[in-house]
C-alpha cells in the first residue's frame, strides 16, 4: 500500500510536469509566430541586437500575460471533457 501511495505521488508530479510542457508549447509557438509576423515590418531594417530587443520586449509580456493563461485554460477544459 505504501508503494502504491508513493507511485501515485510520483505519477501526479509527472502529470503536472507534462501539463506544464503542453501548456508551454500551446502558449509559446502560436504566440511566437504571430508576434514575429506582426513585428517583421518594424524589425526588418534594424540591427540584429535591436531586433532581438524589440521582439523580446513585446513577446515576453504577451506570452506571460495572455498566451500561457489562455493555453492553461484550454488544457484544463480539454482535460475536464468527458469522452
Amino acid at each position: 500500500r505504501a508503494c502504491m501511495k508513493w507511485r501515485g505521488k510520483k505519477m501526479h508530479k509527472f502529470d503536472a510536469a507534462f501539463m506544464r510542457i503542453v501548456v508551454g508549447y500551446l502558449g509559446l509557438y502560436p504566440t511566437l509566430l504571430l508576434v514575429l509576423t506582426l513585428l517583421k515590418p518594424i524589425t526588418e531594417h534594424q540591427s540584429f541586437p535591436m531586433m532581438v530587443l524589440i521582439e523580446v520586449a513585446v513577446l515576453v509580456p504577451v506570452t506571460q500575460l495572455i498566451s500561457f493563461p489562455l493555453a492553461g485554460w484550454l488544457v484544463s477544459r480539454i482535460k475536464s471533457m468527458k469522452w
